[in-house]
């Protein structure tokens, strides 16, 4: 009869999951994390399964962007791994963690955690593959955060080869994905383009939507960055489509920072104001300050061709002594910074601290629009 009863937890939790995969309404979210909560405390699982559970449960909630309940899932999970002494499962765990610090800005937290993590579970481990890819994939989204991408593309590709020999379709669906997103960064569009052409292939075949937009995100990216616009949009409007239908507020915001680079590009500001709007309403919502950054680094552009020298200055200013920004968005600005020096003009710069993050969005929205 136990036996029963626990199966029929599982199949419970297993449930409640995906339903709080698929919710949208965060008072609905709420009440789904508290049932879950109850039902876990209240069955009599296997400490193995009990882990799964709540490392599978932290990591839908942080990419919905449910941050405070996914790092308590995780810690929980954690704790329960070393209690056991599950080393694959604490690596893990120690790497959903570092994603979680990885998303929200804290770029050094992660680098400690997958230190710890890669301690655990060693270089190259007998078993544990699929997690030892998973740490090369986090490992290189942090480099990738951090500017060396020559690094973040060897993790990647160490990650490929993992998920490649121990057969692991979905896992390679990933790698394929962040080797297109690195090779595009490093300009090599026509090795992206082959990465995430497999990549859309094999997550059509899965119907693996998440994959599907991540890849179409990024072939847009190619667009835009060969100053192809009108050829960009369409990829980033499928990718925002899927993104919304997943609830993934982070992938939302970035097709829609890109759709608002686009207008501002053409000089379409009406649409470049909606687009932004719209990632900053789902970046707020996820609390995603490397994404706000991004929006603001746009904003940037539209001041210098009004020729608000000074206020785009400002901005900018703000926007790199910021600890969250991404080396991507330093980069960005490198155009804009060109086009300010060669005005030789003075400009008196009083950059506000990095916590009136809020208030200098709603400033320069104002200004701007």
């Amino acid at each position: 009869m136990s036996d029963n009863n626990d199966l029929s937890s599982e199949i419970k939790i297993q449930q409640l999951i995906e339903s709080i995969q698929q919710a949208e309404d965060a008072d609905k979210i709420s009440d789904l994390i508290s049932i879950f909560d109850n039902l876990l405390d209240a069955s009599a699982l296997d400490d193995l399964i009990r882990i799964d559970f709540l490392l599978t449960l932290g990591e839908v909630l942080y990419k919905k962007g449910n941050y405070k309940d996914a790092g308590r899932l995780l810690e929980l999970g954690l704790a329960q791994a070393r209690k056991e002494q599950y080393k694959g499962k604490q690596a893990l765990a120690l790497g959903l963690l570092a994603d979680l610090d990885r998303v929200q800005g804290n770029y050094r937290n992660t680098l400690s955690r997958l230190v710890n993590a890669r301690e655990i579970l060693g270089e190259n481990p007998d078993s544990d593959k699929d997690i030892s890819a998973r740490l090369h994939i986090i490992s290189g989204l942090n480099n990738m955060s951090l500017g060396d991408y020559e690094l973040s593309r060897k993790s990647f590709y160490d990650a490929y080869l993992v998920y490649s020999q121990i057969g692991d379709l979905k896992g390679r669906i990933l790698a394929t994905n962040r080797l297109g997103t690195i090779h595009t960064m490093l300009s090599q569009f026509d090795e992206a383009q082959k990465y995430l052409e497999e990549s859309l292939d094999l997550g059509r075949q899965w119907k693996d939507s998440h994959a599907m937009a991540g890849a179409l995100l990024n072939l847009g990216e190619i667009k835009r960055l060969q100053e192809k616009p009108s050829e960009a949009k369409p990829f980033y409007y499928k990718a925002g489509a899927l993104f919304s239908t997943l609830g993934m507020k982070r992938g939302i915001a970035i097709a829609e920072n890109n759709l608002g680079h686009i207008a501002v590009q053409l000089h379409e500001y009406d649409m470049a104001k909606y687009h932004y709007g719209h990632a900053i309403d789902c970046a707020r919502d996820a609390d995603l300050i490397p994404d706000m950054l991004d929006t603001l680094a746009g904003l940037v552009f539209i001041l210098v061709q009004r020729e608000q020298f000074s206020d785009a200055s400002q901005l900018i200013g703000f926007i790199l002594s910021h600890p969250a920004h991404l080396q991507e968005t330093e980069e960005f600005l490198a155009a804009a910074q060109t086009i300010i020096a060669s005005q030789q003009i003075q400009i008196m710069e009083t950059i506000s601290s990095s916590d009136q993050l809020s208030q200098v969005i709603s400033d320069t929205l104002k200004k701007v629009f």
